[in-house]
């Protein structure tokens, strides 16, 4: 990972914490893909991706999340639920960064049914 990366999610985890959030764990990896940040948030298992864009990038944090990614979360979180054995409600949240300003969207990804 680049050290802009790794700065981008040790602000995402400062932020996340800062709101109440405890991070379970960082760079969860698997044969599906990578999820940036863990967290629990109240009664929920949080999978939180962190999308960081310069001033010169041509699209903002948001739309940098491609469907594809979006599936290889959702395929990578089941596989971090079946390992770990959890059984409680879970949700997809995107930390976007850019010109300073770190923004947080609850529940930015759905999976399908």
């Amino acid at each position: 990972m680049s050290k802009r990366g790794q700065k981008a999610e040790e602000l995402a985890a400062k932020y996340l914490e800062s709101e109440g959030h405890y991070v379970v764990t960082r760079n969860y990896f698997c044969y599906r893909g990578e999820i940036d940040l863990i967290t629990f948030d109240n009664n929920y298992l949080v999978f939180v991706e962190v999308k960081k864009r310069g001033k010169t990038s041509y699209v903002s944090p948001e739309e940098s999340i491609t469907r594809e990614k979006k599936t290889r979360l959702i395929k990578c979180s089941k596989r971090w639920i079946m390992e770990n054995d959890y059984q409680g409600d879970t949700r997809f949240d995107v930390i976007a960064i850019s010109d300073g300003e770190i923004r947080h969207y609850k529940n930015a990804i759905q999976p399908e049914s």
